[in-house]
């Protein structure tokens, strides 16, 4: 691990530095992995952009010459982007939108699910999605939770609970543990093996967390790769039960 941590910390600081407004594919044809707070991102030979009112789409095929495809109105106060496979799950300060690009040029709306007001980063799979929404002056808010959705059927994404929190930014789900920036109160671990009832396990504190980037190494260790308020952690989850710091690049 320590031979690749010199090579992975540029790269990883720059990333993290960028996670509020950008992403990579977390699907099966990526290069990568985003963050919940990410305003654009690649799938495939395309890159979507979110602005505070509408999707935007790219091709990027042609590596000297991007062009200008689409532009798709979601609604208003659109904050963030997740995708994964043929979906894009997009989230404003009321709501979760989900888009399906399996005509990566024409997204098409297949879902809408409404909130409580609030900032909410995102992160989903086939079956759930996991949404915060915190308070404050700009989100018009004073809600701090986490909210959990069943999207199996995506045309109907199932509100299931919520779990009052500090006041939660970014998130990152790997295997059965789900990963939450809690303002004033650290990073907390969930344990989601049963995915619609996250489980408290633990609370990594001593820094100021803002967003999370899962980074599978080339060895058998996993990067949780944090953005805080002053610069860039990483951590070894390899065993989420036993979570290694393994060190910090201040501002």
């Amino acid at each position: 691990m320590k031979k690749i941590i010199p090579s992975l910390i540029l790269i990883i600081s720059l990333l993290a530095s960028c996670s509020k407004d950008s992403s990579v594919n977390n699907g099966s044809n990526g290069t990568g992995q985003g963050g919940s707070l990410a305003r654009f991102t690649i799938v495939g030979n395309y890159l979507y952009t979110v602005d505070g009112r509408y999707l935007n789409v790219f091709d990027i095929s042609n590596q000297s010459s991007m062009t200008y495809k689409n532009k798709v109105q979601i609604g208003f106060d659109i904050e963030a982007i997740y995708p994964f496979k043929d979906k894009l799950f997009i989230a404003s300060n009321s709501a979760m939108f989900i888009y399906n690009i399996s005509n990566p040029e024409v997204p098409v709306q297949e879902a809408q699910a409404q909130h409580l007001t609030g900032c909410d980063p995102i992160v989903a799979n086939d079956s759930v999605a996991y949404l915060t929404i915190h308070g404050g002056n700009r989100c018009g808010s004073q809600i701090n939770q986490l909210q959990v959705y069943n999207v199996k059927l995506i045309n109907s994404p199932l509100f299931i609970k919520s779990i009052n929190l500090t006041n939660p930014f970014g998130l990152g789900m790997h295997q059965n543990h789900l990963y939450v920036c809690d303002n004033g109160t650290g990073l907390r671990v969930f344990d989601i093996s049963n995915p619609y009832n996250p489980v408290a396990k633990t609370i990594l504190s001593g820094e100021n967390f803002v967003d999370v980037i899962i980074y599978p190494t080339l060895t058998s260790e996993t990067l949780l790769v944090c953005m805080l308020t002053d610069g860039v952690a990483y951590y070894d989850i390899s065993d989420p039960s036993n979570i290694k710091k393994l060190g910090t690049v201040k501002n």
